[in-house]
């Protein structure tokens, strides 16, 4: 699938925007979680910095192919990465509120793994197109 740079830009700078307004929101509001919304916002300003030096130097007209096997076979990768990470991080955590040494609500903790995963799938997702 082939997408203009100039939208795969728009569609960055949006998600950018979104997660850098729920981590000032949470934070105003008390939020334990705010840095996490925090880090998903700088992951998603250095892919929004890397596409916008891509598209300055190759046009903003040309298109860019987004879905091909390379990239699928990427993404495989980053949500099995993910997948044990969570399954990981849930395990410890039962194992941690079943022997009481942790008293917070499991709910926060599960919203927790979920955030902390979707960092961990941005991160391997960065990690594995940066060129050898």
């Amino acid at each position: 699938m082939r997408l203009p740079k100039w939208g795969l830009l728009t569609f960055n700078i949006l998600l950018c925007v979104v997660f850098a307004y729920v981590s000032i929101s949470s934070f105003s509001n008390g939020a334990t979680i705010w840095w996490l919304w925090g880090l998903i916002s700088i992951l998603y300003g250095y892919t929004t910095i890397t596409r916008f030096v891509k598209g300055y130097n190759e046009g903003w007209s040309s298109t860019e192919i987004v879905e091909d096997e390379r990239t699928w076979n990427v993404r495989l990768v980053s949500c099995f990465i993910a997948f044990i990470y969570i399954l990981l991080f849930l395990t410890a955590g039962i194992i941690v509120f079943y022997m009481g040494y942790l008293s917070f609500d499991p709910v926060i903790y599960m919203i927790l793994a979920v955030s902390t995963s979707v960092a961990v799938f941005a991160i391997s997702q960065i990690v594995q197109t940066i060129p050898r």
